[in-house]
């Protein structure tokens, strides 16, 4: 019977049925420490006992187990282990911890210890501390009496120190106060770092570092900083006052290095401090280093007289009495042989080993040593330890089925580096059903800046406030990224402003900031399951391979792939696929197969040891998947298939063993589930709650997933909710992660949720269930519902709640966009569109009804013709920018048709028909069909000619045509119709629209050789753009003086001015102007003949525009690498560069550089001797009368050409090729050049 006093009971108390309560070693505010025996493991523990009004308290309950479930999977040798937790029938809450005899460390401080003693206790404590901390655990309540040592011997040996109580006491003091009273501030007064005892609950492992800073100096000084004060005063003390100089103890030396040591340890600002313990510990190792020399570092000091230590005078506390702690006897004589201390985190013991199998559920294999993958695992090692030495990042790919243990493998790799301090990890995940395709990223961010669960505006804050301590401080780049993180659309307009940003530029941003960030602490960051990313992420991973390549940054990126789901995802399959030119540079990828027979054995051997036939058999049934194994593993122990046999575990039968096996993994599946709800007396219940969680979403949170179970009405699942949801998480079926405001779940295994998934049966009810699941979402997130508009829009959708969804998506589309996350917009009014068509009942296929009919459907249902053409316009829109052109064509063609016939479309109609014009005009003039783009800008001037709210878009149609003009040659009619769009953006008073027709009549003034006229009109453009922060603009125009500073041969400030051009562009991310900026430096150096740094800009240019596929611009850096090429007399390898580049520009959609190849080609035929045939010559003098380009690329290639022609006796060839390249120079008001090319005209015509 159970007594909420046991130690008064007359029978033995037994805990959950296996831990019996002997001796009750000390009680406190919130429960008792008993010794007990363990009568499963058979060894004595610490069970520490809650009172039972701790679990009435369901945050409490929550936080509890959860870090009880993290301080279990600590398994090193300086952490007391935590075995088992949990609550017993009784509701009695529970931890079992490992019994350790030995001193606290108060003991030793009273005692005193020699500063080599001290430097060794500190490195122990800071190697269990960055153990933790590698794995997300803090301790936040260390201090003196938290901290043992066992098998002592000083002045010989310290003995192994042990920390206890990782985050379990904190836990019962850091009550939410939303629902309870007792929340106070954590920690102990004397020993709580600045951040904590101002009340920041969002504690790093800097807190943690704070107080190794206190103890240490407590070690040397044999006090704390503020000994004298307490509660209060000495909190306020902690965040106000300056250390105390430290005075060491007599005997006891203080190097300067030591206190400078200490004293960044105890900084106010938590960022003045090491980020973690594996950093700080790799500086005391140097340290240590440096005074190992020193004879008086092996001195002790004389004891302390009587109890002066800090804690002495104060009562005895739970964390001093779990420790036995022996208060007599002389520290210098050896100890008792303590108890087995924890094993090394490599190789636990077989009974641990068991036990950890025992409690472990699907996810076990997380809890258990990292077996197999040697040479995989010393690869990353290597390029862990490579990216922080030579401070060049890498991306890796790493490809395998499910359950080959891809996520196991980079969360190895993230503790070690951690641990070592190598480098800093952040994880990301995408999951399936995922409508964020950027999510990962985003957790990531919210990881490297702590914003987790944090609301948009103090996601700004924080952010802002790192980058400034970063040296970083222009407030945009904290915007761009707080609209990324937490993005938050318009409701009520139907046609939202542009986006702010274009996705490079967000790209840029977040590379930007990351390079920041990596640059003082190099990174590692790890994007799980990718294959369930948007194409967006492929998109930022080329935007990163190509960065890396040339730009040291020390950052390791781990991408994992599910292969088997790769296809479903074939855009960013294609991406990814992409990604292979950059392998062997900056992109690495790695295939992780099944685990070989070796590594199968030992991860059986570790988990439940059996003999070597029923090893083979089990690891054959599993086929060597990880996963597999392990669920064979429990599901035979569970169902009683194999039973201990002494040290190992056995079976009678082993052909029965083989029979037994569920012939499928959703078989396994059921069986384990089945298993757990027996163990909990919970049949057919955790199954029903495991189905909900899978509705509710790949991610999840706790209110979510309650709020459904509460619409349900039903009393009873609702009373029972914690308690399963604590199980299914104890059994690893579920993992969680914690929030600064939110508890979020998910399933352990991606197969998991979609086994649960398919096991909901019956449209109707996975209807109401993602109809719950919509509505818990809208009620939840409340004023972040923005953010989360796709995922509700899904559920409506799979409701079968059209109108809803409809709804959503379409504010999920806004959404997005203004988050720079376009692909994602796309996909939301994609959806849009499918909803409204199927609503309206229209076939694609077929010729639309009119926009009259349309309308009169639409209102039927409360919506308007207007908002489908709109939406299809604005899809249109994101294809074009994506470079998408046949399925833009598809939205615009789609919008004529439907808005062309009509008579007198309304102002939102015609926008749309407008809109898709402009957009079919922009797609020809890209692929070069100037005739198709002159007649469909042509017809927006018609379609709007009248309408004055529409004049911007009549404008826009005037400079469109302009361009074609000004390609076409017909230079007076592209400066006519510049000047219209001009007047008109002027007499609006529309700044961008000046700026950007003041460009284009800056680009004929300088093709027509007016340079002083077009520097006028760049600086114009230039001074407007800036007026209405057109970032783009301004870095256009000053791209295009560049252009214009190279041509009058002014090298000097052409590099300049191409200088700031990139940094414009590498700012937001363009990488078409990037390259241009690239290869135009390439032209400055080769005018300077610095042929090497030319090279290395082209290659910069070429792989810029080779990642985004602008092959004119590819064929643009072949030529002048082939002119380089020229330069240094490699004929063959000019030929191979201006034919690779003819090969690019040989349909005569691009004349002008189709001129260049020629002249150049010609050049180096003539130079290598071969004889020009006529026709060959007569297209080159035919090309350079068409376009006689206003460029030294052009002129000094036809010059040279002239003077070998003139040589092998073509006098009137030469007399042609002079000159047009006298006419050049002319325009490019070079008069030495013109002048030297006269005189050779001259002196040819009076020799002939």
């Amino acid at each position: 019977m159970y007594s909420d006093d046991p130690q008064h009971s007359t029978s033995p108390q037994i805990v959950d049925g296996r831990y019996r309560l002997d001796v009750l070693l000390s009680e406190g505010g919130v429960g008792t420490i008993w010794r007990a025996q363990d009568l499963v493991a058979r060894r004595p523990v610490a069970l520490k006992l809650l009172k039972p009004e701790v679990a009435t308290l369901p945050h409490l309950r929550r936080r509890f187990s959860r870090e009880a479930r993290a301080a279990s999977r600590l398994m090193h040798p300086n952490v007391a282990a935590v075995h088992d937790h949990g609550v017993d029938p009784d509701g009695r809450m529970f931890i079992a911890m490992e019994l350790l005899e030995g001193l606290v460390v108060t003991d030793l401080i009273r005692q005193g210890l020699s500063l080599a003693l001290i430097l060794e206790l500190t490195d122990q404590l800071l190697a269990g501390l960055a153990h933790a901390h590698a794995r997300g655990v803090i301790h936040r309540d260390l201090k003196p009496s938290n901290l043992m040592v066992v098998g002592a011997s000083i002045p010989e040996r310290l003995g192994t120190l042990k920390l206890v109580d990782f985050g379990i006491a904190t836990v019962l003091t850091d009550a939410d106060p939303r629902e309870t009273a007792h929340g106070e501030v954590v920690g102990t007064p004397r020993y709580m770092s600045p951040e904590q005892a101002a009340g920041e609950r969002a504690l790093t492992p800097r807190t943690d570092l704070y107080n190794v800073g206190l103890i240490l100096y407590e070690l040397m000084c044999g006090r704390p900083p503020f000994a004298q004060e307490r509660g209060l005063a000495v909190m306020a003390m902690h965040v106000h006052d300056p250390i105390p100089p430290m005075v060491a103890r007599s005997g006891l030396p203080l190097p300067v290095a030591l206190e400078a040591f200490v004293s960044r340890a105890l900084a106010k600002s938590p960022a003045r401090r090491w980020p973690s313990a594996g950093e700080m510990r790799v500086q005391l190792k140097a340290l240590q280093a440096e005074l190992a020399g020193d004879p008086l570092i092996h001195t002790f000091p004389p004891a302390l007289a009587g109890d002066v230590s800090a804690e002495g005078q104060l009562p005895v506390t739970l964390e001093e009495s779990i420790v036995g702690r022996r208060r007599s006897g002389a520290l210098r004589d050896p100890l008792p042989p303590p108890v087995p201390s924890s094993p090394s985190p490599e190789f636990p013991t077989a009974e641990q080993a068991d036990l950890q199998a025992l409690n472990a559920g699907v996810a076990g294999i997380k809890q258990l040593p990292f077996v197999g993958r040697p040479r995989e695992r010393q690869h990353l090692q290597e390029i862990a330890g490579a990216v922080r030495e030579t401070q060049r990042g890498q991306i890796i790919l790493m490809e395998g089925e499910a359950g080959v243990g891809k996520t196991r493998l980079t969360m190895w790799l993230k503790e070690q580096a951690e641990e070592r301090g190598i480098l800093h990890g952040h994880i990301g995940a995408f999951t399936r059903g995922g409508t964020e395709g950027l999510r990962g990223l985003q957790e990531v961010l919210d990881s490297v800046f702590g914003t987790r669960g944090q609301p948009r505006a103090e996601v700004q804050t924080r952010v802002s406030a790192w980058l400034a301590r970063w040296g970083h401080d222009d407030g945009i780049d904290a915007r761009i990224l707080a609209d990324f993180m937490r993005p938050a659309g318009p409701h009520s307009a139907v046609r939202e402003t542009p986006a702010a940003v274009a996705p490079t530029t967000l790209f840029a941003t977040i590379l930007r900031v990351l390079e920041r960030a990596a640059t003082r602490r190099p990174r590692l960051i790890i994007l799980d399951d990718v294959h369930w990313a948007g194409r967006e992420l492929g998109d930022f991973l080329d935007f990163l391979a190509v960065e890396l390549r040339h730009r040291a940054i020390p950052l390791m990126v781990i991408c994992t792939i599910r292969s088997e789901d790769m296809s479903e995802n074939p855009a960013l399959e294609r991406r990814f696929h992409a990604l292979n030119r950059y392998v062997g540079e900056s992109v690495e990828r790695m295939k992780l197969g099944r685990l070989a027979p070796d590594s199968g054995y030992e991860l059986i051997r570790l988990m439940l040891p059996v003999d070597e036939r029923l090893t083979r058999v089990i690891f054959e049934r599993s086929g060597g998947n990880p996963l597999h194994l392990v669920l064979l593993l429990r599901y035979l122990r569970d169902e009683g298939l194999i039973r201990r046999d002494g040290e190992r575990w056995a079976t009678a039968d082993v052909d029965a063993v083989r029979e037994a096996v569920p012939p499928s993994l959703g078989g396994l599946f059921e069986v384990r589930l089945q298993q757990i709800e027996a163990r909990y007396h919970r049949q057919g219940q955790l199954g029903e709650l495991l189905r909900r969680a899978a509705i509710a979403g790949p991610r999840f949170t706790y209110e979510v997933l309650r709020s459904m179970i509460e619409r349900e009405g039903d009393a009873e699942r609702l009373r029972w909710f914690d308690e399963d949801l604590d199980h299914l998480l104890s059994e690893g079926v579920l993992i969680e992660s914690h929030g600064r405001r939110e508890d979020w779940y998910a399933f352990s295994h991606g197969l998991l949720r979609d086994y649960f998934l398919r096991q909901i049966g019956g449209a109707f009810r996975a209807r109401r269930l993602h109809r719950m699941a919509a509505l818990a979402r809208e009620e939840v997130y409340a004023e972040r519902v923005d953010a989360y508009a796709a995922e509700i829009a899904a559920h409506w959708h799979a409701a079968r709640e059209l109108e809803r969804a409809l709804g959503w998506y379409m504010r999920a589309g806004r959404t997005a966009s203004g988050a720079a996350m376009l692909r994602q917009a796309a996909g939301a009014y994609s959806q849009a569109l499918l909803i409204m068509d199927e609503l309206l009942g229209l076939d694609t296929a077929s010729e639309p009804p009119g926009l009259a009919r349309l309308d009169a459907r639409a209102r039927e249902l409360g919506l308007s013709g207007a908002d489908y053409v709109d939406t299809l316009m604005r899809l249109g829109d994101l294809y074009e920018g994506f470079g998408e052109f046949p399925d833009a064509e598809g939205c615009y063609r789609r919008v004529v048709r439907l808005v062309g016939p009509s008579d007198a479309p309304d102002a939102r109609a015609l926008t749309a028909l407008a809109g898709s014009w402009l957009g079919l005009g922009h797609i020809a003039w890209q692929r070069g069909d100037f005739e198709a783009a002159h007649w469909a800008f042509r017809r927006v001037r018609d379609e709007v000619a009248t309408r004055a709210e529409l004049a911007p878009m009549r404008d826009h149609a005037s400079r469109g045509l302009a361009r074609v003009a000004w390609h076409r040659g017909s230079y007076p009619e592209a400066v006519a119709l510049a000047r219209e769009a001009l007047l008109g953006a002027q007499a609006r008073g529309d700044d961008a629209g000046v700026a950007r027709s003041l460009w284009i009549l800056g680009e004929v003034a300088r093709i027509q050789g007016d340079g002083e006229q077009a520097r006028e009109l760049y600086g114009r453009s230039m001074a407007m753009s800036q007026r209405a922060e057109q970032p783009v603009e301004i870095a256009r125009n000053l791209l295009s003086l560049a252009q214009l500073a190279r041509f009058q041969k002014t090298f000097d400030e052409a590099e300049e001015l191409y200088q700031r051009a990139l940094r414009r562009y590498e700012a937001l991310g363009d990488r078409r102007g990037a390259g241009q900026c690239y290869n135009g430096l390439g032209d400055v150096a080769r005018f300077r003949d610095s042929y090497d740094a030319a090279r290395r800009f082209y290659d910069r240019a070429l792989a810029t525009y080779q990642s985004i596929g602008a092959e004119l611009d590819v064929a643009l850096v072949y030529t002048n690498l082939g002119l380089t090429s020229i330069a240094l007399n490699d004929y063959a390898a000019a030929c191979d560069y201006l034919l690779a580049a003819r090969e690019r520009v040989a349909h005569e959609e691009y004349p002008y550089l189709q001129a260049g190849v020629e002249y150049n080609l010609a050049l180096v035929r003539a130079l290598r001797g071969e004889d020009e045939d006529g026709e060959s010559m007569g297209r080159v003098l035919e090309l350079s009368a068409r376009f006689p380009v206003p460029d030294l690329d052009y002129a000094q290639p036809l010059e040279r050409l002239a003077r070998l022609r003139a040589e092998a006796g073509h006098a009137a060839e030469a007399r042609a090729l002079w000159q047009r390249a006298r006419d050049i120079y002319r325009e490019l008001e070079l008069e030495g050049d013109r002048a030297r090319v006269e005189a050779l005209i001259d002196e040819r015509a009076s020799t002939s």
